[in-house]
């Protein structure tokens, strides 16, 4: 028996398209993470190698470091469907948060240019492996710096969804109360990475527990949480739907 839940004719395209947006994230995230990995971008290359040892990790295996860097571009494609669910969900806040909606879409839209832009100055490192080790390493510190230090975005983003999630007042929450201490808490996290441009050494360096550990987690674990969200509330809205429409059939 078909359940009423996944009725043809009660599931519109539009349903199935915004589910499949929150359903792709998994498969982002462990893309990103295997390209990393296949990159030898994790762990990190220490910040405080000298331009010859920058020059000769970009040396060795240098195809295996591209083939990494496209996998990771091509994870960081569900950041779009991504924000694009966020919105179309919290604009069904209640009540309206049009201004908060719209600051997280426009924020996620800029942070997308943060995951996508250092990943390309990287593959600009590995392009010309026999360039001077002074100037690979310019570019592998540039990648790296606009990877982690604009902060901003990502902070604004998560700021708005918390915001929104405590201000609904609606009789059935959109989101979990618990989403929006979890989008706090990212807030919170993400602010140790401006201390990174004065360290080298240490848990504030560029390959540090609080750069580059504790963000890259959060991050991954920020992606689940919001897919899981967003696959929630598209779910629900398809039953308040189905509610609506039965009790009107039933008046």
């Amino acid at each position: 028996m078909t359940s009423t839940m996944d009725s043809p004719t009660l599931t519109t395209v539009s349903d199935r398209i915004e589910r499949a947006c929150s359903a792709c994230v998994p498969i982002g995230v462990v893309l990103i993470f295997v390209g990393l990995l296949i990159a030898g971008y994790i762990p990190a290359v220490p910040a405080n190698w000298s331009a010859e040892e920058v020059a000769e990790f970009y040396r060795d295996d240098t195809n295996l470091i591209r083939f990494g860097i496209i996998l990771t571009l091509i994870g960081f494609m569900v950041w779009g469907p991504l924000i694009t669910v966020i919105l179309r969900q919290m604009l069904r806040i209640r009540p309206e948060q049009k201004a908060l909606a719209y600051l997280q879409f426009g924020s996620g839209l800029a942070a997308w240019q943060f995951l996508w832009v250092p990943m390309l100055v990287l593959a600009a490192a590995s392009f010309r492996p026999e360039r001077s080790p002074e100037a690979t390493q310019t570019l592998h510190d540039l990648g790296w710096i606009l990877l982690f230090l604009p902060f901003m975005p990502f902070v604004l983003q998560s700021g708005a969804i918390a915001l929104a999630v405590l201000l609904d007042t609606g009789p059935k929450p959109v989101f979990p109360r618990w989403v929006a201490y979890f989008n706090l808490l990212e807030c919170f996290l993400f602010l140790a990475v401006v201390l990174m441009l004065f360290f080298k050494t240490g848990p504030f360096a560029y390959h540090g527990v609080l750069v580059f550990w504790l963000p890259l987690f959060i991050f991954g674990a920020w992606l689940l949480v919001m897919a899981w969200a967003t696959y929630r509330g598209a779910v629900e809205e398809q039953t308040q739907r189905l509610q609506n429409t039965s009790g009107a059939h039933a008046g």
